[in-house]
């Protein structure tokens, strides 16, 4: 029977750090986040050689490492994918606030009314491999719902997701 591993303080102080500025993402303003996001897609927009120069070494790098094939076929991240999730980005900066949307509003008896609203979690926490175009999307659908996200991509898109954030 296996146990489940003891967070290491670094990951918990990271994690603390995370759940901090969540809380302020959280109380920014439904325009602040969106003139964020479209900034972002604006720059990578502005580094997709360098991003795409990345995942080609990813990409001879894992071939060399002898990565199956169809995760050789998810790492690959091209100016036509770029270009889809930088759309994609344009995209969610344009949805409609989540937050506050009132999912329900029902009158229980007078004076008592039962209300749900929407309101953003503090953190997300994803793991990935061989998804470059994942630490786009899933850091975008945070931002954009006033989340932090904690991202672990795996080795084999290490060139590309450090250019996709050095370019963020």
């Amino acid at each position: 029977m296996s146990s489940i591993p003891v967070p290491s303080a670094d990951l918990l102080q990271r994690t603390g750090a995370v759940q901090l500025e969540a809380v302020a993402l959280g109380q920014t303003s439904d325009e602040q986040r969106a003139h964020a996001l479209q900034a972002m897609a604006d720059a990578l927009a502005a580094e997709a050689d360098v991003i795409v120069a990345a995942n080609r070494e990813d990409l001879e790098h894992s071939a060399a490492e002898g990565l199956a094939p169809a995760l050789m076929a998810r790492l690959k991240l091209d100016r036509t994918k770029l270009a889809a999730a930088i759309d994609g980005v344009r995209k969610v900066a344009a949805l409609e606030d989540p937050h506050g949307r009132r999912a329900l509003h029902r009158e229980l008896d007078e004076g008592l009314v039962l209300e749900r609203l929407t309101v953003p979690l503090e953190v997300v926490s994803v793991i990935f491999e061989a998804r470059p175009d994942a630490v786009v999307q899933i850091a975008f659908l945070a931002i954009r719902s006033g989340k932090g996200a904690i991202l672990k991509g795996g080795s084999e898109a290490r060139c590309t997701n450090n250019a996709v954030i050095l370019a963020l």
